[in-house]
């Protein structure tokens, strides 16, 4: 993987599955309890995987929390309340507790269940009042911390030593966190329209919001930067190339990703971006921000062009992807091997490219389609790798 990364053709075409809410690859009775089992598995099959590490944040000690569930008139459902008590003012967010929820009488501050109107009755940040609490809600990681992220770390490096596979931190593995939220966390906290009709009527607020985000991402990629060894840092953009238009894009998101590609840089890192929807508009501010690696190239549900993809950035940025997921890999054996051999004869040329399934392997992905990606990846993946006639 990492001589993908770095534009070199290894001596096959490297293959990560992103496995969420899935504890197995391709029989549900060899599941695996963590990371190092899940890579074991996935070596054995003869894929590439990655290991990670990410520290967490920490609500500030003198944060008070308080929790309601309410049944509230007209709503068929209860109605979940937590309030933030802080030194700067009450942060407080409302949900109802829908049959899909999965977070029990808890909010957590980050989820994607957040996000939908139909189920968030308030979202934490309303206006810019909130701002002064948020500010304050979180604790930058003490030494104490980074010593158990320091002993956590050690042990990641020594099986990555040993089992030869990627530390990325924040990335796309997922079974240990996210490290850069950016984007999404605006949107967790402010919901899709929350943020966008603000980004225009109040410019200002918006601002600040993502520069608190940004303070918390800094804070946690100068930890794992202080603990070291890591090959690839990740900032997670799902919402950001989805919801973020070119423009806004440009003016709120990239000037904080900058300090964060240079912030790596100088670690001797890389810098991954994770960008599932809207990658086509934004291909020329990704290059330009210096970020050597792109995950989540889907030719389906992002329309995503792969030549012009490989002509426009691969030479100097590695694409992470190729197959989509939900789609392709729930259909025939000749449409999978199809796409796996699309991808890799428009992406692999010259390295610069690991193939994926877009933009995890859920579920509901049925094992037969898995193992026929598996299968004509080993068809196809050796270098030197057909190329367009």
């Amino acid at each position: 993987m990492l001589c993908s990364i770095n534009h070199e053709e290894p001596d096959h075409v490297p293959l990560y599955l992103r496995v969420c809410d899935r504890g197995y690859f391709l029989d549900k009775s060899q599941p695996w309890r963590n990371q190092f089992e899940r890579v074991n598995q996935a070596l054995g099959f003869g894929l590439d995987d990655t290991v990670g590490f990410v520290p967490e944040l920490r609500l500030n000690e003198d944060v008070k929390i308080r929790r309601t569930v309410k049944k509230v008139p007209g709503e068929e459902r209860p109605v979940l309340v937590k309030e933030y008590e802080t030194p700067k003012g009450t942060l407080r967010q409302v949900v109802r507790q829908t049959r899909d929820w999965v977070h029990g009488d808890d909010i957590p501050i980050f989820s994607d269940y957040n996000v939908p109107q139909a189920r968030s009755i308030e979202y934490l940040i309303k206006t810019e009042r909130d701002l002064d609490a948020l500010r304050c809600i979180f604790r930058e990681p003490d030494n104490k911390q980074i010593e158990d992220l320091d002993e956590r770390a050690m042990r990641v490096k020594e099986f990555a030593e040993k089992r030869q596979v990627l530390i990325e931190c924040g990335g796309v593995g997922g079974s240990y966190g996210d490290l850069a939220i950016g984007g999404d966390a605006a949107v967790w906290l402010c919901g899709v329209r929350g943020v966008m009709v603000e980004a225009r009527r109040d410019p200002e607020f918006i601002r600040r919001l993502l520069e608190i985000i940004h303070g918390w991402d800094m804070a946690r990629i100068r930890a794992v930067l202080k603990v070291g060894g890591v090959d690839v840092i990740g900032h997670r953009g799902w919402y950001e190339g989805a919801f973020f238009s070119p423009m806004l894009f440009e003016k709120f998101i990239a000037p904080l990703l900058r300090e964060e590609v240079e912030a790596a840089h100088r670690a001797g890192m890389k810098f991954g971006y994770i960008i599932t929807r809207g990658l086509m508009p934004l291909l020329e501010d990704i290059k330009e921000l210096g970020i050597d690696l792109i995950w989540g190239i889907d030719p389906v549900q992002d329309a995503v062009d792969l030549n012009l993809v490989k002509r426009e950035v691969g030479k100097g940025i590695c694409l992470w992807g190729g197959v989509n997921s939900y789609v392709t890999l729930q259909g025939g054996e000749g449409e999978i091997e199809k796409a796996v051999h699309n991808a890799i004869q428009a992406l692999a040329l010259d390295g610069g490219f690991i193939l994926s399934a877009v933009d995890a392997v859920l579920e509901e992905i049925p094992i037969e389609g898995l193992r026929n990606m598996i299968t004509a990846w080993k068809e196809y993946a050796d270098y030197p790798v057909p190329t367009n006639p």
